[in-house]
């Protein structure tokens, strides 16, 4: 037998105290619905746990306690939050998500709700898996759900729950990992907080894919011609790409997570990227060869303090406010004395009511309000840009004068977004992926973007700017804190000082593309 826990508490800063109890595993959680802060397994910790020597087991659970939490809709909802989780957490092949069963139900309620859900899980796992799941299902519960979910033919674990007074809890003797009720003894850092478990051999047990490897190891790889997207799970179902990897994109695995997938660790527009990305999309890289270093593009603006680009005027658009007395930022300031200026930006711009930014004539001006935003702030979003005759004037070393409509031309969202891409890392842009860390920087005074390329041709994405959190106005977070909507400020159909286009709007079907920039 393997000793193990489970717990519903962060324990990477107890993985050394742990293996000096004696403990081998401990089972973690997945969760969509958690209202319970730590309850989820962060990838980070999964890693910090492997290293130490532990072993992670994995269990799905919101709720699970009720009839309504059960039944065939149910399960594929959470077959497939389930799945998520488990890829970013770098869940390999093989292993498996246990299922809880929180309740005493019996064999009627089981056979009405709780056996369809399972059924349901276990078709989304294999169509996740083209018709094989890639990943093994368990039953966490008492001795009855144990033995009639485990007798289901695609059910391979079974973990009998600490409730001996469940039914057939003190007579089921087929389980693969039985839990114990803690009495009051403390563990590590845990305290009490964890249930002793102990396991056989092998009950689905894993350490994430790629787990040993820091940055710049494994095997380089790259994109093959076409490009590839890069995935939160190891299928082409249930999830949105992360992004799009173009022809010859660099990249490291890390390990297979799946049949015809890999892990891998990427660079992508100044941030660091897991996820993973089918196989046939990749190529080996026998020589790796520095590409040319590109010309150092200047920047392109029209003429600064042009008094007629103002607030209250609706001309000269393409020109950076020259407003006098126009507040400012001071890269070089304290975190508070940056944050200030920039709310002081914001409520000098006044979006709301500010005619520079009011739509009109099918018209919006989202591009324009982030650029004088980025503007004030000290840092380069270009309102104009250079035209293709114009770069290659550059490229052959020669730096053109900026005039309108000749060697510049006016940059749409979708312009920026390309830029932002492309060129963003060469004026100190960075691309991030993770919106807690979008939210955070301009917490810490720097400018956060948000920005959408539209889908269809010839008609303009959307760009908001992500602004620094006060006493009453906050992002909206999950409940281990995680930030899922940031605070914002936009020019749009609706011009808001705090506020957007909607709850995820750059995830939106008419984009084709989106992403989190961020510059100190």
């Amino acid at each position: 037998m393997i000793e193990g826990l489970s717990t519903n508490r962060r324990c990477e800063s107890s993985a050394a105290c742990l293996v000096g109890e004696g403990k081998g595993f401990v089972f973690r959680y997945h969760s969509r619905q958690t209202t319970q802060a730590e309850k989820r397994l962060h990838p980070r910790e999964a890693a910090e746990l492997a290293r130490a020597g532990l072993h992670i087991a994995a269990v799905y659970q919101d709720r699970a306690r009720q009839l309504a939490d059960f039944g065939a809709a149910r399960g594929e909802q959470d077959g497939i939050s389930a799945l998520l989780y488990a890829g970013q957490a770098g869940q390999p092949a093989g292993s498996a998500v246990y299922f809880a069963v929180d309740n005493d139900f019996s064999a009627a309620e089981i056979n009405s709700a709780v056996l369809p859900y399972f059924r349901a899980v276990a078709r989304v796992f294999a169509e996740a898996g083209k018709g094989t799941a890639y990943l093994q299902i368990g039953v966490y519960g008492s001795g009855l759900s144990c033995r009639l979910v485990g007798q289901l033919p695609f059910v391979a674990h079974t973990w009998l729950a600490e409730s001996t007074g469940w039914r057939e809890s003190k007579t089921y003797a087929g389980w693969h990992v039985k839990q114990h009720l803690n009495t009051g003894q403390a563990l590590c850092a845990l305290g009490t907080a964890y249930e002793r478990c102990e396991a056989l051999p092998q009950f689905g047990q894993f350490q994430p894919v790629g787990f040993a490897l820091t940055s710049g190891q494994g095997e380089l790889r790259r994109i093959k011609a076409e490009g590839g997207n890069i995935r939160h799970l190891p299928s082409t179902v249930f999830n949105t790409p992360i992004a799009f990897l173009p022809q010859g994109h660099e990249l490291r695995v890390l390990g297979v997570s799946a049949p015809g997938w890999l892990r891998v660790r990427t660079q992508l527009g100044g941030g660091e990227l897991i996820g993973h990305v089918a196989e046939s999309r990749l190529e080996v890289v026998v020589v790796p060869v520095a590409p040319p270093a590109p010309p150092v593009l200047p920047r392109a603006t029209l003429r600064e303090d042009n008094p007629a680009s103002a607030r209250a005027s609706t001309s000269s658009r393409a020109y950076p406010l020259g407003e006098a007395g126009r507040p400012g930022r001071d890269a070089a300031a304290t975190t508070a004395q940056k944050t200030a200026a920039l709310r002081s930006i914001g409520d000098w711009l006044a979006v709301p009511t500010s005619p520079r930014y009011r739509p009109g004539n099918g018209l919006t001006y989202c591009n324009i309000y982030a650029a004088d935003y980025a503007y004030l702030a000290g840092v380069y979003l270009p309102r104009v840009w250079w035209t293709d005759p114009a770069l290659v004037l550059i490229g052959q070393g020669q730096t053109p004068e900026p005039l309108y409509a000749q060697t510049v031309r006016e940059m749409r969202a979708d312009d920026l977004f390309a830029w932002l891409v492309d060129s963003g890392p060469s004026f100190g842009w960075k691309r991030v992926f993770d919106a807690t860390a979008l939210q955070q920087c301009a917490n810490n005074g720097g400018v956060g973007v948000i920005c959408a390329d539209r889908e269809a041709d010839g008609r303009a994405g959307h760009i908001s700017v992500v602004v620094p959190e006060d006493d009453g106005h906050k992002a909206a977070r999950d409940a281990d804190g995680h930030v899922t909507q940031p605070l914002q400020s936009q020019a749009g159909a609706r011009n808001l000082r705090y506020g957007s286009a909607g709850p995820d709007w750059w995830r939106g079907a008419e984009f084709r593309d989106r992403g989190f920039f961020i510059h100190d």
